[in-house]
């Protein structure tokens, strides 16, 4: 009974994060291909500031990347750009500015620096505001008579993606004629979908096996105290907690823009406190190493602790000597 509960709610996840993509690859951003490109101003790193209208008196292409400083398709993208560039700077010009309203001119300036990139770089400001940006990088070409030649929502999967769109429009034979509009499949619904129905596993899961080890099922509803009475299953309860503060700790890190170093640091000592607790988690249900490790790893522990708590083996007191709570 609970497993066809679960496949409904599972089916119905799925189904709306469907439905996300569908959304996201129908969404407008307040121009079109083969419109005029509304003029505008945005400021530089170098502390200068470029309008579209005199970058077309001087090139023959404006590309306009709207990014943000943490988004790692973007990050991913810009070193193929970087290239194409460099071969073209002559007619075309790359005009990569944040949309992110948390990122500084400080940050875009060190971004561009680190990862050594000389097309203009900054931020968009109020100067955009009549586009609607559904994701970052989106990145917009505009021709020399101005007109929005390509819109281009996601990132570049290769240089040679991004260089034939550049030579389309550098073409001697290019008719003036628009590209259509290209959205790249997101991801995020699915991943959205993904660690939703972890969660839900995740709770039955906590849930079954607190009550097969004689405790109460409703600490699995609250937070913290989930991870604690679970870890003191067969291990030291307060490790549990501390599983939880690497988790919040390792988000801070990643809004504070404290680097992947920090970030992976904090996920690595997470996965380090797993080991024992997978292992005597395990043992507890007379299972193997090889299901203690599954444990281990993030998205199969969620499942592997659910499979454990619907199933009919039983919860059995470790050893005492073995046991660190």
């Amino acid at each position: 009974m609970i497993m066809k509960k679960l496949m409904s709610v599972l089916l119905a996840v799925l189904l709306l994060a469907a439905l996300g993509v569908s959304a996201y690859a129908e969404s407008g951003i307040g121009v079109e291909p083969g419109q005029a490109m509304p003029d505008f101003t945005v400021s530089l790193t170098d502390g200068t500031t470029a309008t579209l209208s005199e970058l077309l008196k001087e090139k023959d292409l404006v590309v306009l990347n709207v990014f943000a400083s943490w988004c790692g398709p973007c990050e991913r993208e810009f070193p193929e750009m970087e290239t194409v560039y460099q071969a073209n700077s002559d007619r075309m010009v790359i005009l990569s500015v944040s949309g992110d309203p948390n990122d500084t001119m400080e940050i875009i300036s060190n971004y561009k620096t680190s990862h050594s990139l000389s097309f203009p770089m900054g931020l968009a400001g109020d100067a955009l505001d009549f586009l609607t940006v559904p994701g970052f990088p989106t990145t917009i070409f505009i021709d020399k008579e101005g007109k929005v030649g390509f819109i281009k929502v996601g990132a570049f999967t290769s240089q040679e993606e991004f260089e034939d769109k550049v030579n389309n429009f550098l073409s001697p034979n290019y008719d003036g004629k628009p590209l259509a509009s290209e959205k790249a499949v997101s991801l995020t619904p699915y991943l959205f979908a993904l660690q939703a129905v972890s969660m839900l596993f995740l709770l039955i899961g906590r849930w079954c096996l607190l009550r097969k080890a004689g405790k109460p099922g409703w600490h699995s509803l609250i937070p913290f105290l989930n991870s604690y009475k679970e870890f003191s299953l067969c291990w030291n309860g307060w490790f549990g907690v501390l599983t939880d503060v690497c988790t919040i700790g390792a988000f801070i890190s990643t809004m504070l823009g404290l680097g992947t170093v920090v970030y992976y640091a904090v996920l690595a000592v997470k996965l380090i406190l797993f080991i024992p607790e997978s292992l005597k988690l395990a043992n507890a249900f007379g299972k193997g190493k090889v299901v203690g490790v599954l444990l281990m790893i993030p998205g199969l522990r969620e499942f592997g602790r659910f499979i454990l708590g619907v199933s009919k083996a039983q919860y059995r007191q470790n050893d005492p000597k073995e046991s660190m709570a």
